[in-house]
């Protein structure tokens, strides 16, 4: 499961790029420095000593085998998926199409969901990291270096995914002034919203699964470990 999750994740997240060019964010990567300089541009002084001190890290228990609890994550983790999934796919459900449209009634509530994907996916992730630190050296190292990489990106991440609601949000205005000046009298907005409400449920499926590439790719190196394991 993990390890075809991790790939599919890996082509999701060129499918969110695609989606908010496709809705007028520019996607250009011209020009830009190669992975790994971008990469060492966010690590100052203070993260560089603790991403050392986490490549160092030996843990200071014995570990036991958590082979079965990373089983009960796995499946957790699809039901979690499966669970904020239906909650995407249920925006707009509440709204009722008029010709007069505000703004904050269709983004607040997709901003609400925005946040609850970033919210969950962090504390499951953590959750994760914390199973790993009581199996081995192994895991714990890379708990530790995967809980500096998410502090150091987290600003980045945040800033990124800023980014969404704005295009969004341009998308909303722009299909809202094209019905405007194709409308006949008389007739519901419904067409527009609908392809609207479409638009915005799949930048946010695109973002789950972006945001839960990470702790996919954890659970993957746990199982991993625990068949190397006699």
């Amino acid at each position: 499961m993990t390890s075809a999750g991790s790939r599919q994740t890996g082509q999701v997240q060129s499918r969110l790029v695609q989606l908010l060019a496709s809705s007028g964010s520019s996607s250009a990567t011209d020009g830009l420095p190669c992975f790994a300089e971008r990469l060492g541009r966010l690590f100052g002084l203070r993260d560089t000593m603790r991403l050392d001190a986490a490549t160092a890290f030996r843990s200071r228990h014995p570990g036991m085998n958590q082979g079965p609890v990373f089983d009960r994550l796995t499946q957790e983790l699809a039901t979690l998926r499966r669970g904020l999934i239906g909650k995407i796919n249920r925006y707009g459900d509440d709204v009722e199409p008029t010709n007069t449209v505000a703004l904050a009634s269709y983004l607040n509530p997709w901003l609400v969901l925005q946040r609850k994907l970033a919210a969950t996916s962090d504390q499951f992730r953590d959750k994760v990291r914390q199973t790993m630190k009581d199996h081995n050296q192994n895991l714990a190292r890379l708990a530790e270096l995967d809980a500096v990489f998410d502090h150091t990106m987290a600003g980045y991440t945040s800033q990124c995914f800023s980014h969404t609601p704005r295009v969004l949000e341009q998308r909303l205005q722009a299909l809202q002034t094209a019905s405007e000046q194709t409308q006949e009298p008389g007739t519901q907005p419904a067409d527009w919203l609908h392809r609207y409400w479409e638009e915005a449920q799949n930048l946010l499926l695109a973002e789950l699964d972006v945001r839960l590439e990470p702790v996919l790719g954890l659970l993957e190196a746990c199982h991993n470990e625990v068949s190397k394991t006699p």
